[in-house]
């Protein structure tokens, strides 16, 4: 914005209806905006640093990007009239800085199933680790995310995206041997780019969270210090209600 430009009001930087695809919150006149060099997508400029930490890629449309390929974009912010209200993704992934003491520990519409080894509630969440993007347990209580990987279970306290879910209705599946069934919800991909769903299972008593790994024929599950796996077990399918109706 150009030195002396009156400031426009939040409600007024609301209607132009563009959001960041990271925290999806609206871009207001004196945020500070990044874009993507090789495919243009834009983020707030935190938000997109802090996913290039994580991943080499745009959280938008997953194209190879790297910090360095990365500037500072300026929008002129205008008031306009007449345009409806934008309704939220039906599926989101909303990404909670577990280091942050002021970050939600829930969130309406987040997706409960499980426990913990030591009993605490679970939720469907996913995070980045080494080159993947695994499925994962994430637990409020303890503000901490699990996930197996490398036949190890990994206790996580940096960055989770946690699903959240509006008008939706959900299922799990029963599957086997790597079995994927149509309609569930791609939550990661392996460093080797398989994609990879939310599952769960029984283990110990335990109904816990995990990976499937449709090449490996198992869902993985944190148990511990554990990866343990299992051969049957249940994917998570998430649809739209509108189209669950039709």
């Amino acid at each position: 914005m150009e030195a002396g430009t009156p400031a426009t009001t939040n409600s007024q930087a609301e209607s132009l209806n563009v959001l960041c695809g990271i925290c999806n919150e609206f871009y207001r006149p004196n945020d500070i905006i990044f874009s993507t060099a090789s495919c243009g997508h834009v983020f707030h400029k935190d938000c997109l640093i802090r996913w290039l930490s994580r991943s080499p890629s745009c959280p938008q449309c997953r194209a190879i990007c790297h910090r360095q390929r990365v500037h500072r974009i300026y929008l002129n912010f205008a008031e306009c009239t007449g345009i409806e209200d934008v309704e939220r993704p039906q599926i989101q992934w909303v990404p909670i800085d577990l280091e942050d003491p002021t970050a939600f520990t829930t969130i309406e519409g987040a997706v409960q199933c499980g426990t913990d080894h030591d009993g605490h509630d679970t939720y469907v969440a996913r995070v980045y680790l080494h080159e993947d993007l695994l499925p994962a347990n994430y637990v409020p209580q303890l503000k901490v995310v699990y996930a197996p990987w490398n036949c190890s279970a990994h206790r996580l306290n940096t960055d989770v995206d946690l699903l959240v879910l509006t008008d939706c209705e959900l299922k799990w599946v029963a599957a086997s041997d790597g079995y994927v069934p149509p309609g569930a919800l791609k939550a990661g991909y392996s460093e080797s780019g398989e994609a990879l769903c939310t599952g769960r299972s029984v283990y110990e008593g335990l109904t816990l969270l995990g990976k499937v790994h449709p090449s490996h024929r198992v869902l993985y599950m944190p148990y511990r210090s554990q990866e343990v796996s299992s051969s049957n077990y249940e994917v998570l399918v998430v649809t739209p209600k509108e189209q669950a109706e039709r």
